[in-house]
């Protein structure tokens, strides 16, 4: 079972205000949400471009598969950067120093293409260090929620972030292939560089002070991350992490088969490739808004089981889709949609089941089940994709998903999660 949770906050909303309102009045959390929104954006922007140059450069997945296996790889060392995300007082300190040192790797990137000198292994080793400070980020952006606004509100908040983020990968999306048709995958780096330095000042008057100050050594804050998965009182959460796991293989494979579905049902690839990517994150952005709205505090489980479900139906059909750009985009939309919900319910929970001073470990140990997972599959499909049809990898990801689904529905501390 995980750790004692937070104390319910049952203080009544503002006198007249519902949850959004109270949202869009608190400074604090407006700050965070664009410094995440500017560098989300700019992280879609760069996806774009980054595994459309990766597929063409092969004209198969093992590139892309490759740099998908680094960067989720790379993703899951978030749990051992996390202890020291946890133990800054102030972590608008760690957005201070990861983003300027990403968009100097940006522009070093787009230098590279746009000269003509990015070697296969100067691409990979910027994917490697931009992957890597990412965890940095994405450890703050799993604690930040429950810093600046109430557990009453944390599911209004993350179903509005939710849909700001994906909301702000649309655009990236949309832009990134808008600049790879136009100038190529160097406007998408260079835009890159100029969204992480927005996201920097952006940073520079959001405080994220931990209520508690930790001075641990690292070795004793990483063990107590791990304390909740431990003895028989964790038993359901390794059990929870072995489904993530599974979970984690599955629903990596529909980013990466994008390009091929671009390149392989389409004449204009890179037009084709930048409106799947665009509506697979619409997809996620209505889902995002949706579970906020709804608000299902008392059906953790239930989302858990049906959102997969959702994903597997969309690639089943898939497979006997027609080749037609709004019928496929809207299928890869509803795929992004159900991945949305569920990645917003998790994570939902977890900020109202656990302490904040603890969030930034538990959400990385979590994370590395369904990481490690994702960039296995990455790369076991990339290296197998010259042996399989893009048919056969869409119906085998249908019932990986299928299963995933039907196995949190087997488990009943998953099919009973609320708070």
């Amino acid at each position: 079972m995980p750790a004692q949770p937070a104390p319910r906050d049952e203080s009544p909303a503002v006198a007249g205000r519902g949850p959004w309102a109270e949202l869009l009045r608190n400074r604090r959390f407006l700050l965070m949400e664009a410094s995440g929104t500017l560098s989300g954006a700019g992280y879609a922007v760069y996806s774009v471009s980054v595994l459309y140059l990766a597929y063409a450069r092969t004209d198969n997945l093992l590139l892309a598969g490759v740099v998908l296996f680094i960067e989720t790889g790379v993703y899951t060392l978030t749990f051992l950067v996390a202890p020291l995300v946890d133990r800054a007082a102030n972590k608008r300190s760690v957005l201070l120093v990861c983003f300027p040192i990403q968009a100097a790797a940006a522009a070093l990137l787009g230098g590279g293409l746009r000269t003509g000198h990015l070697s296969t292994p100067l691409l990979l080793g910027l994917v490697l260090l931009l992957a890597f400070l990412w965890d940095f980020v994405w450890a703050v952006y799993v604690v930040a929620p429950r810093l600046v606004v109430p557990p009453r509100l944390l599911f209004a908040a993350d179903g509005f972030g939710s849909a700001l983020s994906v909301g702000s990968q649309i655009g990236g999306y949309a832009g990134g292939g808008a600049l790879l048709f136009l100038v190529g995958p160097a406007g998408g780096a260079f835009a890159y560089f100029v969204l992480l330095a927005l996201a920097a000042a952006v940073s520079l008057p959001l405080s994220l002070q931990s209520p508690v100050e930790q001075r641990a050594p690292f070795g004793r804050m990483f063990l107590d991350g791990w304390s909740a998965f431990r003895g028989r009182a964790g038993r359901a959460l390794r059990r929870f992490s072995a489904l993530e796991t599974f979970y984690g293989f599955a629903i990596a494979l529909p980013v990466l088969i994008a390009p091929a579905i671009a390149f392989q049902r389409f004449a204009a690839p890179a037009a084709a490739y930048g409106t799947l990517v665009t509506v697979y994150a619409l997809g996620g952005s209505l889902g995002g808004l949706a579970i906020g709205r709804l608000n299902p505090r008392g059906a953790v489980g239930r989302v858990l089981v049906i959102a997969p479900l959702g994903a597997a139906g969309c690639l089943a059909l898939l497979v006997v889709a027609p080749s037609e750009l709004a019928v496929v985009a809207a299928l890869l939309g509803g795929v992004g949609a159900a991945a949305s919900v569920r990645y917003t319910a998790k994570y939902t929970w977890l900020r109202a089941a656990f302490p904040p001073e603890q969030l930034g470990r538990i959400g990385s140990n979590m994370y590395l089940f369904t990481g490690a997972a994702g960039a296995v599959a990455s790369l076991t499909i990339g290296l197998l994709s010259t042996h399989l049809t893009l048919a056969a990898i869409e119906l085998t990801d249908a019932v990986a998903l299928a299963a995933a689904g039907a196995i949190a529905f087997g488990m009943p501390f998953v099919r009973s999660l609320a708070f």
